[in-house]
């Protein structure tokens, strides 16, 4: 897979520099080329992780990627257009999914590779956690498997709360992971990793150890 990254990464390096509707307007060649560039490697994700998780394998690239306009209606930070690309490639509607899937970040200085559940719900939120409670042998097992730990380390949570939530014992072996708002795994990137001839292929075992992971988090989910 060519990997045109440098370009896009300069591109949003000026962007940020120039978040302006004029400025974008007279770089919008630059921006369709990174776009389109980021339709194929999304393209070329979804056949490559197909090979292992084949509840992606009919996702459309444009459903995957995020647009790179933002909502400002309610944003104090009118700045119009958002300072990253990001593509989902999860089941049941790429970006749009509520499904634990495989994020990929790309922003001068912050990218990542991600996954997981993020903002969930208050359902999602309380069948993920019904589920590490009561199956925590297994959740424990996936996430201290070698090839989990070694890419990412493990489970993260932007907001957690300060005690156990109502409903679960605060001597759970999984009271740590209870207290989560949301369940998330990520792999950071430095630039020159990211424009490296073989970035994208190496993404590919990360995604694989990613699955176990999501396959988890996405049968709570999905349980009726």
């Amino acid at each position: 897979m060519e990997n045109k990254n440098r370009e896009i990464l300069a591109f949003l390096s000026d962007l940020r520099d120039n978040n302006m509707r004029p400025w974008f307007q007279a770089n919008k060649a630059r921006y369709d080329a990174a776009r389109e560039h980021l339709l194929d490697t999304t393209a070329w994700l979804i056949a490559h992780i197909a090979r292992f998780d084949d509840t992606v394998r009919y996702l459309e690239p444009k459903e995957c990627l995020f647009r790179i306009y933002r909502d400002t209606r309610f944003s104090p930070d009118k700045s119009p257009y958002k300072r990253h690309f990001g593509t989902y490639i999860c089941a049941q509607g790429g970006h749009r999914s509520i499904l634990s899937g495989y994020y990929l970040h790309l922003e001068p200085g912050h990218s990542a590779l991600c996954g997981g559940v993020y903002c969930p719900d208050k359902e999602t939120l309380k069948r993920v956690r019904t589920a590490i409670d009561i199956d925590f042998d297994d959740f424990e097992r996936i996430i201290a498997a070698n090839d989990f730990r070694q890419h990412f380390g493990t489970v993260v949570a932007y907001n957690t709360l300060q005690r156990v939530p109502q409903g679960f014992s605060a001597d759970s072996p999984a009271a740590k992971y209870l207290k989560f708002k949301e369940f998330i795994v990520e792999r950071h990137f430095t630039d020159d990793e990211v424009c490296a001839p073989d970035f994208f292929e190496n993404l590919l075992p990360m995604c694989q150890a990613m699955k176990p992971f999501n396959d988890f988090m996405n049968a709570a989910i999905l349980e009726s």
